[in-house]
């Protein structure tokens, strides 16, 4: 039994956010960092703060762990997340209920086709562009609190390979739909962002189960990514489909990926299409839209 639903981690759109303009367009390359991934024989659940605690995963036995980076976008991607994991980990008899995945909240995507925000500022040919040095200070210091812009049309016309991170946020539940999570840059270097010019950018995290099933997602739980909490980890937890209890005969696992509209670009845009745009207004800037996984036990 290898991997039984890995993967089912990446989600449809479990954040909200400020920005008004956005489009979404295919992945040629979307990487994803495995981390760790725990079957649970039950689940209670509570503040999603508290997702690491045993009450969101019951009696838990890692079936895989290290880092492993998997191009869900390639041609080979469910064999790759099907290598991560080892049955033989699982007591003989056991029954499992949940799941509880650990993933980087870096990936590194790369459009496959140019990207059109809708935007008032004329972003329509968003795509992505190595950014390692459009932070403040460095990626490393400011990959969570601040979001690069890059120009229109990539690098000459063509897409390279970006990092994104999900950034700071607050519980969608207690957010006041107006205080900044985050800065948001509004020129190559971030000299120019929306602290300096008076904006406001913020991201919520959907925070309890019902807001994510009335949004489709197949996650019952999963962290907040939030300043006070200083880590590198996403932590999902799901429900199976149905108890599995371990046997001597493992199943087949088949997994397939989509991502299909998985990026997102929205347009950043000084002037909010009014008044007279500044030399850097209808810049792109790019998020996690979303990825489609289809995973058959047979």
């Amino acid at each position: 039994m290898r991997l039984i639903l890995i993967i089912s981690i990446i989600f449809l759109t479990f954040i909200k956010s400020s920005f008004a303009a956005s489009g979404t367009g295919d992945a040629a390359v979307f990487k994803v960092t495995m981390k760790k991934m725990e079957l649970c024989t039950g689940y209670q659940g509570g503040d999603f703060h508290n997702i690491t605690n045993s009450s969101f995963c019951n009696n838990p036995v890692i079936v895989g762990s290290g880092d492993k980076v998997v191009d869900i976008a390639s041609v080979n991607a469910g064999a790759a997340a099907a290598s991560y994991g080892n049955a033989a980990l699982l007591p003989l008899g056991e029954t499992y209920t949940h799941l509880r995945v650990t993933i980087d909240k870096k990936f590194t995507i790369k459009t496959s086709a140019a990207i059109d925000t809708g935007g008032s500022s004329n972003t329509d040919n968003c795509m992505t562009k190595s950014v390692t040095s459009s932070y403040p200070t460095s990626e490393a210091t400011n990959k969570y609190t601040h979001r690069p812009v890059v120009a229109e049309g990539g690098n000459s016309g063509s897409s390279e390979e970006m990092n994104t991170y999900f950034l700071n946020g607050e519980k969608d539940s207690t957010h006041n739909g107006s205080d900044a999570t985050y800065v948001q840059c509004t020129n190559d270097d971030c000299s120019e962002n929306s602290t300096v010019n008076g904006r406001t950018w913020w991201n919520t995290y959907l925070d309890t189960e019902a807001a994510l099933a009335s949004n489709g997602d197949s996650n019952i739980a999963q962290s907040i990514h939030r300043a006070a909490a200083a880590t590198d980890d996403f932590v999902l937890v799901y429900k199976l489909t149905s108890p599995y209890t371990v046997t001597t005969s493992p199943p087949t696992i088949d997994i397939a990926f989509g991502t299909k509209g998985s990026i997102g670009a929205q347009e950043v845009s000084t002037s909010e299409g009014s008044g007279t745009p500044s030399s850097n207004d209808g810049m792109c800037s790019f998020y996690i839209a979303g990825v489609k996984v289809e995973i058959t036990i047979k």
